[in-house]
C-alpha cells in the first residue's frame, strides 16, 4: 500500500477548471443534483458579507445548508437569501464547540446520509493581523477553488464522474510567505492525534510521519461513500474542548489530516482541485518563493536538484556503514559538501578527524577541524583511517582516487558515485 500522497503524484491526480465560464452555455455533468449537497460553516459576522459572492456560483438546484453557532450570522444569511430567492438554502444552529468540524461530523451526519456528494467550506480570519493578505488568498483558495462558478461546480462534479475510484477532492495546501505547509510540513506536529483517529477508526492506510498530509484546512468535495466510516464514529459535542485549540495534538487538527487515509480504507483516491486563475498565481508564487529558499540554504544543504536528494537518500547509509567500520574518519574535500558531509556526521555522533586536500589550503581550519595537505598523511602507519571523498565532481574524484592508490591506500568511499 502506498501512501496518498505519493498516489497522488503518480496518478496526477490534479484538476485545474477555469471559472470564467459563466451562464448557461456550459457542459454539465452526469451527476442529479438532488444527489448533491453543499454544507457551509460560518462564524465571523464582520466578514460574512465576502462570501455572498460565492453563493452566486452555485448552481440553483443544488441544496445549500448554512451552518453557525452565531443565531445573528443565520439571520444575516437568511435575508441574503430571501433577497436573492436563494430557495434551496437550509439553515441549522450548532452548539458553540467543535467549531468547523463539529459543523461537518456532528450537523453534517445525517446531511451526508442523503446525498452522494457533498462539498465542506467554512470561513476564516487572519491570526495574526500580519497575515491578512495570506489569508485572504487562502480564502480565495478555499472559496473560490471548491465553488469558483456554477460551470467550475459542473467540472469538479464530472470529475467525480468521469472517475469512479476518486473520493475526495480537496484545495491546494496555502500558500505565502507565513505558511510553511506547502513545502511539506503539513503535520504541524499534529501526527499523533491524526494516527490515534486512524487506530479509533480502524483504518488501513498508509499514514507515514515523513510524508505530508494532503488534506488540510477541512474544506473539500467527498463522495459520501468514501467518508462514511469518518461519519459512522458516532461523533459528538462533547468530543470537542475548544480550549485546547492551541494544542498541535488537539482533535480537531487531527480530523483536517485524516480524511485522505479514511477514503484510502474504502478504497478511494484523493486528489486536488483549482481554478486556473489560482494555479496561474500559485505557479508564480512558488517558483519565486522557492528559488529565494534555495538561494539561502546552498551553503547547509547543497543539493539544489530532486535527482540529488534521491542520490542523499539512497547514498546515507552507506556514509553511516563506512564510517562504522573505521575508528579514525577523514573528509577529502573541504568545500561545500564536504562541510555538509561533516554535519552530517556529526548528527550522527560520529568523530571526524579533519580535512585533506590535494594542495596547499587556504585555511588550516574549517569547522573546527585542520585541513591537512595529502602528503602530509601516513596512511602506512595508521591501518584504523578511513576516507570518505565528498567530491562530486567525476574527474575529481578520478584524480583523488589516483592519488590515493599511489600511496597505497584502499580504504575509501566516494559518497556520490
Amino acid at each position: 500500500m502506498k501512501n496518498v500522497y505519493d498516489i497522488r503524484y503518480e496518478k496526477n491526480l490534479s484538476f485545474i477548471f477555469s471559472a470564467q465560464c459563466r451562464g448557461n452555455n456550459y457542459d454539465i455533468s452526469p451527476i442529479g443534483h438532488e444527489h448533491v449537497a453543499i454544507m457551509l460553516y460560518l462564524y465571523y459576522e464582520d466578514t460574512l458579507s465576502e462570501y455572498f459572492k460565492y453563493f452566486d456560483n452555485i448552481p440553483e438546484d443544488i441544496h445549500v445548508y448554512i451552518i453557525s453557532s452565531r443565531e445573528n450570522v443565520l439571520n444575516i444569511v437568511r435575508k441574503y437569501s430571501e433577497k436573492n430567492q436563494k430557495r434551496n438554502f437550509s439553515f441549522l444552529l450548532k452548539e458553540n464547540r467543535g467549531r468547523d468540524i463539529s459543523a461537518l461530523l456532528v450537523v453534517g451526519a445525517e446531511i451526508v446520509k442523503k446525498y452522494l456528494y457533498v462539498c465542506f467550506i467554512h470561513d476564516k480570519k487572519e491570526h495574526p493581523p500580519a497575515t491578512k493578505e495570506e489569508t485572504e488568498l487562502w480564502i480565495e483558495n478555499l472559496w473560490g477553488n471548491l465553488i469558483g462558478s456554477n460551470t467550475y461546480v459542473e467540472s469538479v462534479l464530472k470529475v467525480f464522474a468521469e472517475n469512479p475510484m476518486l473520493g475526495i477532492l480537496s484545495p491546494p495546501d496555502p500558500i505565502g510567505d507565513h505558511f510553511c505547509t506547502w513545502y511539506g510540513l503539513g503535520w504541524h506536529d499534529s501526527y499523533q492525534i491524526t494516527k490515534k483517529i486512524a487506530e479509533r477508526l480502524q483504518l488501513k492506510a498508509d499514514m507515514d510521519i515523513n510524508k505530508p498530509p494532503i488534506t488540510i484546512g477541512t474544506a473539500l468535495w467527498f463522495r459520501t461513500e468514501a467518508l462514511k466510516k469518518l461519519f459512522e464514529a458516532g461523533w459528538d459535542y462533547e468530543d470537542f474542548d475548544d480550549g485546547k485549540l492551541k494544542d498541535s495534538n488537539y482533535l480537531s487538527y487531527g480530523i483536517e489530516r485524516i480524511f485522505a487515509y479514511v477514503a484510502q480504507d474504502a478504497g478511494f483516491d484523493t486528489g486536488e482541485v483549482m481554478t486556473t486563475e489560482y494555479a496561474e498565481k500559485q505557479n508564480s508564487y512558488l517558483h519565486y518563493a522557492i528559488g529565494r529558499i534555495f538561494i539561502e540554504i546552498m551553503p547547509f544543504f547543497p543539493l539544489p536538484m530532486v535527482a540529488a536528494v534521491d542520490e542523499y537518500k539512497r547514498n546515507l547509509p552507506r556514509l553511516i556503514e563506512f564510517v562504522e567500520r573505521n575508528r579514525k574518519i577523514y573528509l577529502y574535500g573541504a568545500g561545500v559538501r564536504g562541510r555538509f558531509c561533516l554535519a552530517l556526521l556529526r548528527h550522527a555522533g560520529v568523530k571526524v578527524e579533519g580535512f585533506i586536500v590535494s594542495s596547499q589550503p587556504d585555511m588550516e581550519m574549517v569547522e573546527v577541524l585542520p585541513v591537512i595537505m595529502l602528503q602530509n598523511i601516513d596512511f602506512l602507519s595508521d591501518s584504523d583511517i578511513g576516507v570518505v571523498i565528498t567530491v562530486v565532481k567525476e574527474e575529481e574524484r578520478v584524480r583523488i582516487v589516483e592519488k590515493l592508490r599511489e600511496r597505497k591506500f584502499s580504504n575509501y568511499l566516494e559518497l556520490w558515485k
